[in-house]
């Protein structure tokens, strides 16, 4: 084995090393009127449901909650997936280091077969033969890290399709719930879902995009690049309350509520109503809504932290700070904690809260108008300690 082998095999080590790309995307004039679309598609769809009986709302609050834990369960096999691909790269280094230091120690040359000089190098017969039984266990050994080493990359390829299969099929579940929620939100008003009605999504987003043209916008610009904004790079996070500890878990399905209600979020508490509230990590704010009866004041920022794109979302606020397009930091206060005053079995408007609390969440990419069917648990990123079992500190 040669030079030239051995960097044939650096190379195709190089190329086999996987690692899930991230990619931070514009979004144009054009990307917000297509989203404006959709919505008002789910909202019409929606309504000529409206007259539904309540037995085919029950099943539909079934099938929701199906969806919902499936998925959680294909969250759980994504984050499986990747674990695999992080311990096959470590497990193919590995192998590349013993194959490099096996290399070394037969004093790999340009020229040449390395086994036949070290057997003619043998001082007599004696020596012969135990030079030639050190060169089938090394040229043995050599072939058997080859071979694993052929298995590894063929074993990491393997789970690189298996985790775009996974996130594929998590995208098209996703969807589908978020169809099935809509219908389900138009028939039953009692719904309690944290967050914006699609109506008021509809009238923000028709909001934002007249503000977008009316500052000279083109379709297909980026909006950042047209008005001098962009969304500020971060590569950590931060707790969003200087200490607190958990209240409730994040769950896509909620059995203890109505059917077909969610918790897209981690309830943070054990501090007092009027608690300030900091943003998550360095950010843009990308929308704030008041007084919603199930969310009450809420802001949502986006971030981009270590190439990829996350939204996070604060609600039950007593009051906010900040506003739309506004760049925000760790030491940014996004608000105040609220949830107890605000409550509505305490005469407020809310009626998704019974005590002061901050409900944070977490979403892939830019998502402000969708988030729920972008949210994941705040848990793959934090290292919250258990339900109430003991303080988080910033």
């Amino acid at each position: 084995m040669g030079d030239k082998v051995k960097k044939v095999i650096i190379i195709i080590l190089l190329l086999s090393i996987f690692v899930i790309p991230t990619k931070v995307e514009a979004k144009t004039l054009d990307d917000y009127y297509n989203e404006l679309a959709a919505l008002e598609k789910k909202y019409n769809e929606a309504n000529s449901n409206k007259k539904l009986t309540e037995e085919q709302i029950e099943d539909l609050g079934r099938e929701i909650n199906s969806i919902n834990k499936n998925i959680a369960n294909t969250q759980e096999e994504i984050k499986q997936a990747e674990q695999d691909i992080v311990d096959s790269n470590k497990k193919i280094e590995e192998k590349k280091n013993e194959t490099d230091e096996l290399m070394k120690f037969l004093q790999i040359t340009s020229g040449g077969n390395v086994y036949l000089e070290y057997l003619f190098e043998a001082e007599s017969y004696t020596d012969f033969i135990y030079r030639y039984s050190i060169v089938t266990q090394m040229s043995g050994y050599n072939n058997k890290l080859m071979t694993e080493l052929e298995e590894l990359i063929a074993d990491l390829n393997e789970k690189k399709s298996t985790l775009s299969d996974k996130q594929k099929d998590l995208e098209s579940q996703r969807i589908s719930l978020n169809d099935k929620q809509n219908t389900l939100r138009a028939n039953l008003s009692e719904i309690m879902v944290e967050g914006t009605s699609i109506e008021d999504d509809i009238a923000d987003m028709k909001k934002r995009i007249k503000m977008y043209e009316d500052q000279g916008c083109s379709r297909y610009q980026d909006v950042n690049s047209c008005r001098g904004t962009s969304v500020p790079t971060a590569d950590g996070w931060n707790y969003p309350l200087v200490t607190g500890c958990v209240t409730s878990e994040y769950t896509t399905y909620r059995e203890d509520w109505n059917p077909g209600s969610e918790h897209h979020g981690i309830d943070l508490s054990c501090v007092p109503e009027g608690t300030n509230v900091y943003a998550a990590t360095e950010g843009i704010v990308a929308r704030v809504a008041y007084g919603s009866t199930c969310g009450g004041n809420m802001v949502w920022v986006y971030h981009t932290v270590n190439g990829k794109n996350y939204t996070t979302v604060y609600m039950h606020l007593l009051s906010i700070s900040v506003s739309v397009d506004q760049i925000v930091t760790p030491s940014t206060i996004i608000g105040r904690m609220g949830g107890g005053s605000t409550a509505s079995v305490n005469g407020g408007y809310d009626r998704c809260t019974t005590g002061a609390h901050l409900h944070f969440g977490l979403a892939d990419g830019h998502n402000a108008y969708s988030f729920n069917s972008y949210s994941f648990n705040p848990r793959d990123i934090y290292n919250f300690p258990p339900l109430y079992g003991g303080y988080f500190h910033r």
